[in-house]
């Protein structure tokens, strides 16, 4: 969504000063139930978005998400990495996809079994038994056995010129003995040269795709894995390169970093930490950065979810982050949620974390996909229960101006140069009739009012949502005037939030 002609107001960059406003967070809303759970047995005990949602060109919505393998004598075939597809984002099927066999049948949507004969693809049965996918490392060459993947993302990638390779799958990819000594109880006979093998196949892997369901199943290891294993990928638009976000050793644990490429395959070295402990968060102890940090361009400037791990209580969260290009990231509104979790009983009570993509549009309307996680009780003693979510929020509408008392709230923006006709604003009314809500002159650089442009002269084309309304000044169509040269906007609120506005030719 980069657009260098929409201009959000999530942060101070472009404002020169404003009076009887205050910037307030717009939460989105949630649908109260989870729209992908375990409903087949392959699925073992829960599912939940390590993985991606991509929005093809025609609309379809795919994601592909990871489902946790129970743990018992008769589930060792449970569990593995599957997919499904949905038009409105509510409801989601998982179409058959013939690609692995699971007990006799191919009708499932598992598409990245982990044994060589797709019939087993437990971890713990994997690795036991000497299966799994082989390694490769960047030469090449085989180097031992993968059966666990984590922090997945499947990208669409257009600027690849082969087909075969247009969607991509990036993962920490794992011989999962290497956590023998977190696990005893599952790994006994794993032995120190199992353990240090394992550990030599640590790292980041790249495999590819011509429609994101039939894998060469040949990954490639990419990044030798330095701390964590949680990680995933987004798309710099602006800049024609990908994003990597994943943890950093500090001696306050977890934290955020970003690597950055243009082919997917070479990435920056080392890696730039971006979001790292501060004394609020008790240096990592009360709570630290999970390593989850999803980027994404949306209009002129980089937004972005900040993946909270919380050391006390239920409160794995995430906060709306931003930056300018060239800048530092930001904390919009440092210790405020903008993906809560719910309320007691809820499915999404302890955690929220989004999918490794941006939000995606559909209409007016913009959907995060998120994992969440419910809390144990007297009837649950096993896995925290986990299925995935969504949350919507109007189009723009991060975060915005609030009116904050009976005078009018005004916000003059700092210089700009036109280069489009016409405007249009978001706003969103709540105190005022939306007619009385929103105002917008054009001053010259000096301050002034320029004659024909003022408050009085304003005329905004009001709908039901107040989501881009085009701004005209009486018997003037725009900004047509005012191309080539510089100016400052007047924006007059009343009992309204105002989120953005855009330049635009009509």
């Amino acid at each position: 969504m980069n657009d260098p002609n929409l201009h959000l107001f999530v942060d101070d960059h472009e404002i020169q000063h404003y009076t009887n406003l205050l910037r307030v967070l717009n939460k989105p809303k949630k649908h109260p139930e989870p729209v992908v759970t375990v409903d087949q047995k392959w699925e073992g005990c829960r599912t939940q978005a390590w993985g991606s949602v991509i929005q093809e060109p025609d609309g379809l919505l795919r994601m592909w998400y990871f489902s946790f393998p129970s743990r018992g004598p008769d589930t060792q075939d449970c569990g593995g990495y599957c997919y499904a597809e949905s038009r409105d984002g509510i409801h989601w099927d998982k179409p058959p996809l013939g690609v692995a066999e699971w007990r006799g049948s191919r009708e499932n949507n598992i598409w990245y079994p982990m044994s060589p004969d797709g019939k087993n693809w437990c971890d713990e049965y994997l690795a036991r038994k000497g299966l799994g996918l082989p390694a490769h490392d960047e030469e090449g060459n085989v180097i031992g056995v993968i059966n666990n993947l984590d922090g997945f993302n499947v990208v669409r990638d257009d600027e690849d010129p082969d087909p075969r390779r247009r969607y991509k799958l990036i993962a920490n990819m794992q011989d999962h003995r290497m956590w023998a000594g977190y696990y005893p109880d599952r790994y006994p006979d794993a032995t120190e040269a199992d353990i240090e093998q394992a550990q030599g196949i640590f790292g980041q892997y790249l495999d590819t795709s011509p429609d994101g369901i039939h894998w060469t199943r040949k990954p490639r290891r990419i990044l030798k894995a330095r701390f964590g294993d949680y990680m995933l990928v987004t798309r710099d638009e602006r800049n024609q390169r990908w994003w990597l976000n994943e943890r950093t050793v500090t001696l306050a644990g977890r934290n955020a970093a970003l690597r950055t490429s243009t082919d997917l395959i070479h990435w920056s070295d080392p890696p730039e930490l971006v979001f790292e402990s501060t004394p609020e968060m008790g240096y990592g102890k009360i709570f630290q950065w999970h390593g989850g940090f999803t980027p994404f361009n949306y209009g002129n400037l980089n937004l972005g979810l900040l993946e909270k791990w919380s050391n006390v209580g239920m409160g794995d969260t995430c906060e709306l982050v931003c930056q300018r290009e060239g800048g530092t990231w930001q904390r919009v509104a440092p210790g405020a949620p903008y993906l809560d979790v719910g309320a007691d009983g809820d499915f999404d009570r302890t955690l929220i974390y989004p999918t490794h993509n941006e939000p995606l549009r559909i209409g007016d309307t913009l959907y995060i996909f998120y994992t969440g996680a419910g809390s144990l009780n007297h009837d649950n003693h096993g896995p925290i229960p986990m299925s995935m979510g969504v949350a919507t929020i109007g189009l723009d509408r991060f975060a915005g101006f609030a009116h904050t008392r009976e005078d009018p709230g005004l916000l003059l923006t700092k210089p700009i140069r036109i280069e489009h006709g016409r405007l249009e604003v978001n706003v969103e009314s709540h105190f005022s009739s939306f007619a009385d809500s929103l105002r917008v002159a054009v001053r010259d650089t000096m301050g002034d009012d320029i004659p024909g442009y003022t408050l009085e002269d304003s005329v905004i084309a009001y709908g039901a949502n107040g989501i881009r309304k085009p701004v005209t000044w009486k018997d003037r169509p725009g900004l047509e005037a005012f191309k080539g040269k510089t100016v400052h906007l007047l924006f007059e609120v009343r009992g309204a939030i105002l989120y953005s506005y855009r330049l635009y030719d009509g």
